[in-house]
Order: C-alpha cells, then structure tokens, then sequence
C-alpha cells in the first residue's frame, strides 16, 4: 500500500478513535451522574416522607392524650363505670362526653372514631359512631396495652369496620392513679394516604407507599385503586424493605415495570416505605445525552477526517514531484529539475538533487575521473538517501506521537471491555492506559462541579444530625468503626435541598476520615448552633491540620495543600463544597493548625426556616 493511503487511514483513526473514546466516557459519566441523583432524590423523599409519617402520628397521639387529661372526661368516663344500666345519669355523662369532647375533637384531630371503653371489660360506652356502642373489646390489643399507657396500634383490617383502620389508645385515670376507662381513637387512614401519596415534583412515575409485614399494601400506590389491605405485593425493593435493610435496588414493581426503587424499614409502625420512579422516565436524559454525544462525535470525526486528508495531500505531493524528479534524472535526462520550493526536509532534499543533476551536466571527465566522479556522486547520493532517511524517521516519530495518545485512550477499552476482547485486541488495549486516567477524573470532577451551578434546587426541611449520621454510616466500615470515635452534637435543623447538602456532608465527612486516618485513633465531631440570621456547622477532626497561611487556597478548584503521594484526590471536593453552599446562600471557610487537625465549616440562612 503506498504511503497516501496508509496517511489517510492512519488520520482516520486518529480523528475516530479520540472523539468515540472520548465520547464514551461523557456518556458513562453523564449516566453515572443522573443514577445517583435519581438514587438521592428517592432516598430524600423516603427519610422526608417517614418523619411526616412520625410527626402526624405523634400529633394525634398527642391530641388524645390531652383528651384523657381533661377534667370533665374523668368525672364523665367515672360516672359511666359506675353504672351498670344506662340510667338517667348515664346517659347524661354518655351524652356530655360524646357532644361535648368527642365529636369536636373529630373536627380538629386526625381520628375519624373516638371512643370510650369500660376499664373492666372492654365494653364501648361512648362512640361518636352511636352503631359501635356497647360492643366489647377486651381481647383488642388496644384495649388491653391502652389499660396502662398509650399504644399504638399499626393498621390492621378491622371486621368491626370492614376496611383499614390504625388505633392509639390512652388511659383515664384519676389523681389516685386509679382506671375510669380506656379512650382510644381510629386515625384517618385518607390522610396518611396523602402525607404518603404527596407529589414531590413534576415526575410522571414517581410513587410512594407503605407495606406491612404481612406484604400487603397500607396506603395506596399512585397507579392502584382499592389495593389498601387488599392486595398484596413481594417485589425486590419491599422483600429488602420488609427484611430491616435500607436502600435502593433495580427492579421490577407490583406493576411489572423496571423501575428505580429506595426503602427502608420503620421500626416504630412494623412497616416499610417504598420510594420508585420508573427506569425509562429515570433514563431520559441519558437516551438524549447520548443522542448529542453521538451527534457531536460524528461532526468532530468528518473535520478531522477533512483535516487529515488535506494534510496528507500537503505530505505526499512533494514526496510525489521527488520521485518522478529522480526517475527522469535516472534516466539521463539532466535537464529535470524537482524545483520544490517547500522549506521543509522534502524540500531541502529536492534543492540538493538540482545541485547534484547542475554538477553532472557540467563535468566533461575520462574514463579514470568518470570513476571517481561514479564515486563521489555516490557519496553524494549517500548522502540525499540519509537525508531522505531523516526525513521518513522525522515523519515517522512526528505521526507516532500522536497515535501513541490515541493508545492511551483505547487502553480504557481494556479495563471496561476486557471480557469482550480476543488476544490481540488485549495486547493491542494494554499499551494505552497510563495517559487516561488523570484526564478521565479530571473530566468527571469538572463535570461535577460545573454541573452543581445548573441544578435546580428544591427546598426541604432537613434533619442535620440524622443526615450527617446516615452519610457517615454509608461511607465507613464496621473495621474503621473500630478506631474512629464518631460524635454529633445537637445539630439544629435546616431548609434547603437534600440531594446537595447530602453531597456537602459527603465530602467534609470523607475529608475527615481521610485526614485523619494516619491517626492510632481518630476522633470526628460534628456541630451546629444558631448565631444572629444564620446557623453554623462545623466537622473537626484530629488529623494532620493545615498552615493557615494556605488557607485561602482551600476551595479553589485543583488546590491541594498536600501531595497526592500522601492522601489521594485532585482538588475538586471542596470547591464543590463551596459552591454548594453559596447557592444556598450560606458561607464557608475552615480553621486548622499543623499537626493537630482541622475544622471546617458552613453555614446556612435561618430566614429559610419554615
């Protein structure tokens, strides 16, 4: 093949193999992006959902504990225990407690029944449903937990009421501490279907629900009707939920369909909750990516193709006007001149074949002095054949250096791909590697960081102490539990966007961890407190510390006060950090001394409360 067409290919390969590897890598890490913010936002929606779910109950629970307190409900809740047959006064009492607190209460509370049961034998004296009145229920759990402090009964399928039903029950005692009735109220199960059912955001998949230990469902699914305590459902995610564990997984729901799945067990009401979002609305962005990727890819691929061909022509012609030069000149015709006015070693090449055909055209010689002057042509020749070799050894190393690169990239083809590649392919992938990976983490990060000034932000009440908690416990090892003492203070609440705040807690807390772990035991904290308009958080470590002369140079994107032999990383985390917390309004800055740790920290607007 001659050396045009190996120039052509060889420019291909160079412009095609570049844009298809670089393209890849845009595409995994644009999809690696989008599945951990799917992962986080689900996450964020399942603790949001089930501290609404804690709140609501513990506001009812509240409600009809308060109830029992109340003076006239004891002196009613007595007078119906001391009568046996309803007389005059206890239908009076009856009567009283019913108009007076019971109906009211429905009015306010989250109860949709409220009734008064006899402290011997469970009988229902008092209900504001009048149909449930004098039924006993001294074999209910509510009942008998209710005799001697407040229970909570999960939801369950009450006979009594043929649906769904969830009961707290309280004691009614007097100031001797003796027991004048049991209250006990059904809760609204509507409303906990909507605290569960509330739409976080424009998702056209998103659903959230509760699951009992008996896997059937106990609020209603966004794409069901009339499955409460009625259908049962054993999906990967509600198995996983069920079993105690918390998390996320891949799987298909009660539908059938892939979906994305978070959950996680609560304790407290012997349930889980279930937060999906269906694997197509999830993936979207990653189809369209790739769309522009593959779009973007090709138009580089043609201009670098265009470009290579241009520049092979540039190479090949000169080269071409050389050896036709040299073939007329072989032939005896001293008359041909190359005349290549290039400046280059082709050039120079050719102006030195004119000197030597002006030379041979004006030597008239004998025999002995055609033999010497046969001599130092060849000489001469000799030496037009090492400039020649110069210049292909020029051209060789100029072209290799380059395709040399291109290796570097395909060699993440190997680490990827390596199943997929035969014997060749794997000694061909295993020179390229060296050069991919700063650049490969360098594109991720930037695309991190670039990405964090994008993002829509969506404000939620957050839980400081259980998010720093929950992240730390995600990133550490029960052996490196062994030697770091870990501390959260009382850290007050704040307002802004989960999925961010999650990421800030990630990197100051990995951060920690890392700067410490040459440490025989290492101690972290974690603080908050409120200070004017704004609230302070702080994570202290006993690492090994920072000048605080360098300590402006923190959060710039790739500044490191230490090199990269000592603690790994490039410089990016808390730039993002930074970042972060200036869209939420926030500032942050940090405090160390050499050789004893280090503290970090933020803070966030308490005008954002509420």
């Amino acid at each position: 093949m001659k050396l045009a067409p190996k120039l052509t290919i060889l420019f291909l390969l160079l412009s095609i193999l570049p844009a298809a590897v670089v393209g890849y890598l845009a595409y995994e890490n644009g999809r690696r992006t989008i599945v951990s913010e799917t992962i986080d936002h689900l996450v964020s929606i399942n603790l949001l959902k089930s501290n609404e779910l804690k709140r609501w109950v513990e506001a009812n629970k509240s409600s009809i504990e308060e109830l029992a307190q109340r003076p006239l409900v004891k002196q009613y809740a007595e007078e119906l225990a001391k009568h046996d047959t309803p007389d005059h006064a206890y239908q009076r009492a009856k009567g009283s407690i019913v108009e007076d607190h019971l109906k009211p209460r429905l009015k306010y509370g989250g109860f949709f029944e409220l009734i008064l049961m006899c402290p011997h034998h469970g009988q229902i004296s008092a209900s504001t449903d009048q149909k449930q009145e004098g039924k006993n229920r001294d074999t209910y759990p509510y009942f008998i937990e209710g005799k001697s402090h407040t229970y909570i009964q999960g939801v369950y399928y009450s006979p009594a009421l043929e649906q769904p039903a969830m009961t707290i029950s309280t004691p009614i005692k007097n100031k001797q501490g003796n027991l004048l009735g049991v209250l006990g109220g059904r809760l609204d199960l509507g409303e906990l279907s909507k605290i569960i059912g509330l739409q976080t955001g424009k998702s056209l998949t998103e659903d959230t629900y509760l699951v009992n230990t008996f896997n059937f469902f106990v609020t209603e699914p966004r794409f069901g009707h009339g499955y409460a305590l009625k259908k049962a459902v054993r999906t990967e995610g509600v198995e996983a939920g069920l079993s105690g564990k918390y998390g996320v997984g891949f799987y298909k729901d009660y539908r059938g369909v892939p979906v994305i799945g978070a959950y996680k067990w609560l304790p407290e009401f012997k349930m889980c909750i279930i937060t999906e979002i269906d694997q197509v609305e999830a993936f979207a962005p990653i189809v369209r990516l790739a769309w522009v990727i593959a779009g973007i890819a090709s138009a580089i691929s043609i201009a670098a193709g265009l470009l290579g061909l241009f520049f092979t022509r540039t190479i090949t012609r000169p080269i071409q006007q050389l050896v036709a030069g040299a073939e007329e000149i072989g032939g005896g015709n001293l008359e041909c001149r190359v005349g290549t006015a290039s400046k280059d070693e082709i050039g120079g090449l050719s102006r030195v074949f004119d000197r030597m055909t002006e030379s041979l055209k004006a030597t008239k010689v004998s025999r002995d002095e055609l033999e010497q002057c046969v001599r130092d042509r060849s000489a001469q020749l000799e030496a037009a054949n090492k400039e020649l070799e110069a210049f292909s050894y020029s051209v060789s190393h100029d072209l290799r250096a380059p395709l040399r690169a291109i290796d570097g990239y395909t060699r993440i083809l190997f680490e990827d791909y390596e199943q997929h590649l035969d014997a060749e392919g794997k000694r061909v992938c295993s020179v390229i590697r060296e050069n991919t990976g700063n650049m490969s983490r360098l594109i991720d990060d930037l695309l991190v960081f670039s990405r964090q000034g994008r993002a829509e932000m969506k404000f939620f009440a957050i839980d400081m102490g259980t998010l720093a908690n929950s992240v730390y416990y995600e990133m550490t090892t029960p052996e490196q539990h062994k030697r770091i003492d870990f501390h959260v203070d009382s850290v007050p609440q704040a307002v802004g966007d989960p999925t961010l705040m999650h990421q800030v807690w990630m990197t100051l807390l990995s951060n920690a961890i890392k700067f410490s772990s040459k440490r025989e035991r290492a101690v972290i904290k974690v603080r908050g407190e409120h200070r004017e308009n704004e609230t302070i958080y702080s994570v202290q470590d006993n690492g090994v510390g920072f000048d605080m002369q360098y300590a402006h140079k923190l959060f710039g994107v790739f500044q490191r006060l230490h090199s990269t032999r000592e603690f790994e990383g490039n410089g990016v985390g808390l730039a993002i950090v930074q970042r972060l917390i200036h869209r939420h309004r926030g500032r942050v800055w940090a405090e160390g001394k050499v050789g004893e740790g280090a503290t970090f920290y933020f803070t966030l607007p308490r005008k954002n409360e509420g």
